[in-house]
């Protein structure tokens, strides 16, 4: 019951996330406490999002702006290798926690800007969004706001933020991996979700202008907030 949940939880936050461009993932690893053991939610998350958002990249690969997904991807690289060595010293088992509190905080905490864009916007994004990524699992909303304040349409925001966050999940699956986590263990769970996340794109991107984005937006941010308050409670059961 548990991979059947999983799955459909793919299919649906795949969908979402190929409307609006952010959300899905969040929403998953929000789900996936109580379904997966602990130690297993983040590595399996990031290769379960890697075929989600290179999906949505390849879909609509004319659409990415480069200039800012190359820097992204430098600092990416950077952020994950200095990741991969905080996460030997953290209790996995009460990573729910961590990402609860990263959600809450996304959802209802301040909204940061700048008045001017920092030098060195995108790579420090970069650095940030996956290095933090190898802890709570998902952080696109990072990315995400940048791109959106730069006026990017709505295709070219959506695909140029998949082109990012699958590097960053790339990076992540390819340092769990040499941290020794064993993929193969859950190999089915693992195909049928990505399976399931690129059937999501492929639905999401036919109906992406036929549902209003601000019916969603309310939407997410309530649903994300339940779902941070079940990790939090679940992890003290």
């Amino acid at each position: 019951m548990n991979d059947q949940l999983l799955i459909l939880a793919a299919i649906a936050t795949s969908i979402l996330t190929a409307i609006t461009g952010i959300g899905g993932g969040m929403i998953l690893i929000a789900l996936m406490p109580g379904l997966l053991p602990a130690p297993a939610i983040i590595p399996v998350h990031a290769l379960v999002q890697l075929f989600a958002n290179s999906s949505r990249a390849v879909f609509g690969w004319n659409h990415i702006h480069w200039r800012f997904a190359t820097a992204f991807i430098s600092g990416s690289i950077v952020g994950g290798i200095v990741a991969a060595g905080i996460t030997l010293n953290i209790n996995l088992e009460y990573t729910p926690l961590l990402i609860a509190a990263y959600i809450l905080f996304i959802v209802w905490g301040p909204n940061l800007q700048f008045k001017k864009a920092p030098r060195g916007e995108f790579f420090t994004i970069g650095l940030f969004q996956t290095g933090l990524s190898m802890i709570v699992g998902a952080t696109g909303p990072i990315g995400y706001a940048s791109l959106l304040a730069k006026g990017l349409q709505r295709d070219a925001l959506v695909v140029t933020t998949a082109s990012m966050t699958s590097f960053s999940h790339l990076i992540k699956v390819a340092l769990f991996g040499v941290l020794g986590f064993a993929f193969i263990s859950y190999w089915k769970i693992i195909l049928g979700m990505s399976i399931g996340v690129i059937a999501g794109t492929f639905i999401g991107i036919h109906i992406r202008y036929k549902i209003p984005e601000s019916v969603f937006r309310h939407f997410l941010k309530w649903l994300l907030a339940i779902l941070a308050i079940r990790m939090i409670v679940i992890t003290f059961l």
